[in-house]
């Protein structure tokens, strides 16, 4: 068998963190590879969230090219959205690509991987699957018993419930069975390439990276402990000849500022509210169902609409005051729910941020794009485009920060020829963290949020890997490096290129002619 490949996803993971740890001696497994391999930034995708990013790495072409640019997509009306999942992708994977040269992967928590793509594909999918079956095919369940105790998703309730310290416990109690899981089908199984996604990571910065990147927060370190022992068992049970690769999506930093953009672009004209009207739930997700279970739980549900919201946040004061004693009394301990049964009226909104809190993007209710547009010519949806991304990057916050570095227009993001439908603009944060929740009054708040940023982690070691860094790496390039490493040609389609990580002397197999000319042909026919 050629030498195999064992591709460890750190989802959400920075140097941020990885660096001080690594100074301490606490990641001695990790250092290893690093000193014998490369290392460097990885750049995400715009937006780097989890659906778009991953999906970029599967593929080697940017969201636009790919069609999976958010969790939703939307359909021929502004109300039609529908969940990204695999059978959306425009473009040949890699495992697809390596699949056709006769080579096996093995697919474990790859996001946007539901349904299987490939007939007779091993893969445990991701917290996306639609559906109760996630492992592929269904005999590994009889093969490896501790597939049994393989979660999606954390117990939702348990956050409700439980202490945060506690909480984290169980998304590490959850990881270290996947890990269980993943070492028997790494032993057992036959394959060329491995992947495995550490969700943990990202789990646990959304609680408390703040807390993290300044020593508060021990349960959580506890998550890469658990990466660094596995990466010591790798060292031990694989062959030597390995070739490892670990990345993440995307980085993770903290805001201390929100911004309520549909409740700016409601002050500014482009969006009207009104009870009870769109809004975009991902209801059938193992996730979603796990929230959903945890919010029934409570005995008492209470919907506050538009008049009501407006009479208990009167006061900017009041406001903070009332969520603040919900967060950390009310939610924990008394068995009561508030839904904010506010919502958008398409019929009278321009622009919108529909989804809620997921993504910076807007769309323009334009009849170029929806069937039900509001705006109806070209040259009223430009003007307001150009006037809304106008504002927002001059916009700033009570405290004088900048709300967005820059609005980018779908052209500027996909290309002259962008998918449609697509956002029509989205804002890159820095320092503010944008949200389109309709729960608040006011249009700032003062609020720490733990949340994405572009800059992710890039870590190589093997037989044929250079020593030292690595620099103007993207996600984009990872699919490309895969296909070289395997001496398949990149397609030309891709917006990545193979990285500058192998020995000088190394020289990737050929593989067969009919082989390169089925991807030929493949790339002449996208």
């Amino acid at each position: 068998m050629d030498p195999r490949t064992l591709v460890i996803g750190l989802d959400g993971t920075t140097f941020r963190i990885l660096d001080p740890l690594l100074v301490e001696g606490k990641l001695p497994n990790l250092q290893r590879l690093i000193d014998r391999g490369v290392r460097g930034t990885l750049l995400s995708t715009k937006p780097p969230v989890t659906v778009p990013a991953w999906t970029t790495f599967a593929t080697g072409v940017h969201p636009g090219k790919h069609g999976c640019y958010d969790f939703f997509l939307p359909g021929k009306s502004i109300r039609d959205f529908r969940p990204a999942t695999s059978a959306e992708i425009k473009v040949p994977t890699f495992y697809e690509l390596l699949h056709q040269a006769g080579k096996k992967t093995i697919l474990v928590n790859l996001p946007n991987s539901y349904p299987p793509r490939l007939p007779d594909q091993t893969i445990i999918t991701d917290f996306m699957t639609y559906g109760d079956d996630y492992i592929f095919p269904a005999s590994l369940l009889t093969k490896y018993p501790s597939l049994r105790n393989y979660k999606l998703s954390p117990d939702e309730s348990l956050k409700l419930t439980k202490s945060l310290p506690e909480y984290i416990q169980h998304i590490v109690d959850i990881e270290r069975d996947r890990v269980t899981a993943v070492k028997e089908l790494l032993l057992g199984e036959d394959w060329d390439l491995f992947f495995f996604l550490f969700s943990s990571t990202d789990w646990v910065s959304h609680l408390a990276f703040a807390d993290m990147v300044q020593g508060k927060e021990p349960t959580a370190m506890q998550v890469f402990d658990l990466v660094d022992a596995f990466f010591g068992w790798v060292e031990e049970h694989l062959p030597a000849d390995t070739t490892i690769y670990i990345l993440s999506d995307h980085g993770f930093t903290y805001y201390t500022e929100l911004f309520y953009i549909n409740r700016w672009l409601e002050q500014e004209g482009y969006l009207t509210t009104t009870t009870g009207a769109g809004k975009f739930e991902e209801n059938a997700t193992a996730r979603r169902r796990s929230l959903e279970a945890a919010r029934s739980k409570k005995r008492l549900r209470i919907r506050l609409n538009k008049r009501q919201l407006k009479a208990l946040f009167f006061h900017p004061a009041i406001e903070r005051a009332a969520k603040w004693l919900y967060n950390h009394v009310i939610k924990p301990f008394v068995p009561i729910h508030f839904d904010i049964n506010i919502g958008i009226d398409l019929d009278k909104t321009q622009v919108c941020f529909p989804r809620g809190a997921m993504l910076q993007t807007l769309y323009l209710n334009y009849a170029g794009n929806f069937s039900e547009g509001l705006i109806t010519d070209k040259a009223d949806y430009d003007r307001i485009r150009s006037d809304v991304k106008t504002k927002l990057e001059a916009l700033r916050t009570p405290s004088g920060k900048r709300v967005t570095e820059h609005v980018y227009t779908k052209e500027e993001l996909y290309g002259n020829n962008p998918p449609l439908p697509s956002p029509d603009l989205h804002c890159a944060t820095k320092d503010v963290w944008i949200v389109g929740h309709l729960h608040s009054q006011s249009i700032f708040e003062d609020h720490i949020s733990n949340k994405h940023d572009e800059f992710g982690i890039f870590i190589a070691a093997g037989p044929n890997i250079r020593h030292g860094e690595v620099t103007n790496a993207s996600i984009a390039d990872l699919t490309p490096t895969l296909l070289y490493q395997y001496g398949l040609p990149v397609p030309a389609y891709s917006d990545g290129k193979p990285l500058t990580i192998f020995s000088p002397d190394f020289k990737p197999a050929l593989l067969s002619e009919k082989t390169q000319l089925t991807t030929l042909l493949d790339d002449i026919a996208l």
